[in-house]
């Protein structure tokens, strides 16, 4: 029985098992063998698995893959966790990430870990759509859905109050809104409204992991919708259910995201 090292690291309760495969001696990449790694019952137990490829000093490649096995381009909160063990690991201040959906600068500053996520894309066939719609809002059942692409897929959903916000049945419309026609790759769903003091809660439906407590790309891409509503400033706090991050979209048009990452524990995964 052979045996694969891994960290466990979180950003806001948003949970991943990292492991740093840069001699390339561990074939972790069948689907059931992700499953279970990713199984809370009969592995470790994640939202997502984040597995170094290549590394420098300077930079790294990293594959992505949810709880269910299924691969994925962008995870913002991973990729601070990725880049802060780096960083620490090699007593420095600054990486670049690469993922499938591009190059992802990561920094540390104020004990905060910052990477930019890049630019949102509108692009119906980039989101992807199963088709262009009129206007950018597309309306499914009661729902007003705002897409966008952070180098993943998102549909937010604004409500009126937290009360409002509250009373939704995440898992049910997160669901159903995934398996529309629409979303021929599915779609991260997030739920969210506008506090009294003007900052942003959020909840999200991840696509291939479900419920989670935090969703990085999901907290660019709600306050790039909501400014894109006239709802909020282009630099907002995202208040998610595992706590709090900083999303600043620039007038280059990259989306910056900030916040803590830990790291929780290191081990040993025995596979059959």
């Amino acid at each position: 029985m052979s045996y694969l090292e891994f960290i466990k690291m979180h950003g806001l309760g948003n949970d991943f098992v990292i492991i740093d495969d840069r001699q390339n001696l561990v074939k972790v990449k069948k689907k059931e063998t992700l499953k279970k790694i990713g199984s809370r019952n009969f592995g470790i137990g994640c939202d997502q698995i984040l597995i170094i490829e290549r590394h420098d000093n300077k930079h790294a490649e990293v594959t992505i893959f949810n709880n269910d096995g299924s691969e994925t381009g962008a995870c913002g909160n991973g990729v601070r966790c990725v880049a802060s063990y780096l960083m620490n690991k090699q007593n420095t201040t600054e990486i670049r990430i690469k993922t499938i959906s591009g190059n992802l600068d990561c920094w540390i500053e104020n004990e905060s870990c910052f990477v930019n996520m890049g630019k949102p894309c509108f692009n119906w066939s980039v989101i992807p759509l199963s088709k262009q719609f009129e206007k950018q809002i597309i309306k499914i059942d009661e729902f007003d859905l705002f897409c966008v692409s952070m180098g993943n897929p998102h549909a937010v959903i604004f409500f009126e109050d937290l009360n409002e916000l509250n009373k939704i049945d995440i898992e049910k419309i997160g669901i159903k809104i995934q398996k529309s026609d629409i979303f021929p790759e599915s779609v991260n769903v997030e739920f969210a409204t506008i506090l009294e003091d003007k900052t942003i809660r959020m909840k999200v439906w991840e696509r291939g992991v479900g419920r989670t407590l935090a969703c990085g790309s999901g907290a660019c891409a709600t306050l790039v919708a909501a400014n894109q509503q006239n709802l909020s400033l282009r630099k907002n706090d995202i208040i998610l259910d595992g706590g709090k991050l900083t999303i600043d979209w620039l007038e280059s048009e990259d989306v910056i995201m900030s916040g803590e990452v830990n790291l929780v524990f290191k081990g040993n995964f025995y596979c059959d």
